[in-house]
């Protein structure tokens, strides 16, 4: 189909109410990698300020249309892509911003904005491929050379990033700070040399590496490929869940108590899905559940959550940093998007999940339930590698007070994503 023909085809889209499919023909071609190819941008920019409007996204309405009038103006594509990554339109903002850069050059913040995008879209290798071609930048720029270190780990480079870090020289709390990310990435693969391959197969290690996490359980399906041990769509099951609880006990024994996070607004059930496995977990360990203290952190103890992103944001700043004696637990984490922290143990890496319970079921059965299941049948963990589990916990247990890394979205070992 000739560009004229895409162009008309999405328009009758837009025309017809069929916004979702509008905006991901839109995507597929205005996107990375394929829109960096496209001559003209007006006519791909208009579409986009028309979906804008009926999503009643203003902000990107008015710099598509702004663009649009002066397609070669720096600015104008730079406000655009900014705008767009917020909008969560990664993979358009970085063809926008590709064009902004042809036009600028060797731009600190152009460059550094870009490499954003791209990792937002998770084109790791990309903004690695971007990064290296401007060296006399990186020279001159921190951050850019921070952002070369972080992609070349995000791509399995660890020579490159274990290379970079002696020339990341900090001059503020901000640069230590991203100093001492690089560090820490070096320090943990360090920490599990010999028991990890750390190849592009390996998404247990390269989790734990990269953000210091200890991942329980590898999904069977599609594990060869190309899934690699994530989950895509995931309807949970107590018996996983059960799994998951089994094999995290043993590494607590002793602890002092369980929390976990209150009840959010709109829960079906009458205590938080988070409360549910905590206190089954108590149960497990016989420690008592305790209350969630309403100030202070909660430690020493184990912190319990059924899904890391239902961590409120005021409880995520209170978990930055690991106390003596603390441990986070979280039985599923996304993948597929970053997060501000990572637990110290999670069970399984999801980009879609339903928890397998609703409002019918009584918090107690449902408590019961976990405690007294054997957990999943052998071909549920067909692709754990339990030998390489064992191995990795006895070099990477306990985890070290500190700060928690961030949870990073993708890695060297590759996963279908499903928009």
């Amino acid at each position: 189909m000739i560009e004229a023909d895409e162009l008309a085809a999405i328009a009758s889209l837009i025309a017809d109410g069929e916004d979702r499919e509008a905006f991901t023909r839109l995507r597929s071609r205005l996107g990375w990698p394929r829109g960096k190819q496209l001559t003209d941008l007006t006519g791909w920019l208009d579409l986009l300020a028309q979906l804008a409007a009926t999503r009643g996204v203003s902000q990107v309405v008015d710099l598509s249309r702004a663009a649009v009038l002066d397609p070669d103006s720096p600015d104008k594509l730079f406000a655009l892509g900014y705008a767009l990554i917020d909008s969560g339109a990664a993979s358009i903002a970085a063809s926008v911003l590709w064009r902004c850069l042809q036009l600028v050059g060797d731009s600190e913040e152009v460059v550094c904005e870009l490499v954003s995008a791209l990792e937002s879209a998770l084109a790791y290798n990309d903004a690695f491929a971007i990064l290296e071609e401007h060296a006399s930048l990186r020279g001159r720029s921190f951050i850019c050379e921070y952002l070369y270190a972080f992609n070349a780990a995000m791509t399995g480079r660890l020579d490159i990033t274990r290379n970079e870090l002696a020339r990341l020289v900090p001059d503020s709390e901000e640069t230590e700070s991203m100093r001492a990310t690089i560090t820490a990435i070096i320090e943990r693969a360090d920490r599990v040399a010999g028991v990890c391959s750390l190849d592009t197969r390996d998404l247990r290690g390269w989790h734990y590496v990269l953000t210091g996490s200890v991942l329980q359980h590898q999904s069977p399906y599609g594990f060869d490929e190309p899934m690699h041990g994530r989950y895509a769509w995931l309807r949970d099951s107590i018996e996983r869940i059960a799994t998951g609880l089994l094999r995290f006990a043993p590494l607590v024994r002793g602890t002092e108590c369980v929390y976990a996070p209150p009840i959010p607004l709109a829960h079906p059930l009458s205590v938080s899905s988070h409360e549910i496995l905590g206190r089954a977990l108590a149960r497990m360990l016989g420690v008592p559940f305790v209350p969630w203290p309403a100030v202070g952190v909660p430690a020493p103890g184990v912190i319990v959550l059924y899904d890391l992103t239902e961590l409120p944001p005021d409880d995520v700043t209170r978990l930055l940093q690991r106390r003596p004696g603390q441990v986070l637990y979280a039985h599923a984490s996304p993948w597929t998007q970053d997060f501000p922290i990572a637990p110290d143990v999670t069970t399984v890496l999801y980009q879609s999940l339903v928890a397998p319970w609703d409002g019918t079921t009584s918090v107690d059965t449902i408590i019961n339930q976990i405690t007294t299941s054997a957990g999943l049948e052998a071909d549920e963990t067909a692709a754990d590698e339990l030998v390489r589990l064992t191995a990795l916990v006895q070099k990477a247990w306990p985890p070290l007070p500190g700060q928690r890394s961030r949870l990073w979205a993708g890695g060297p070992v590759p996963s279908n994503r499903f928009d």
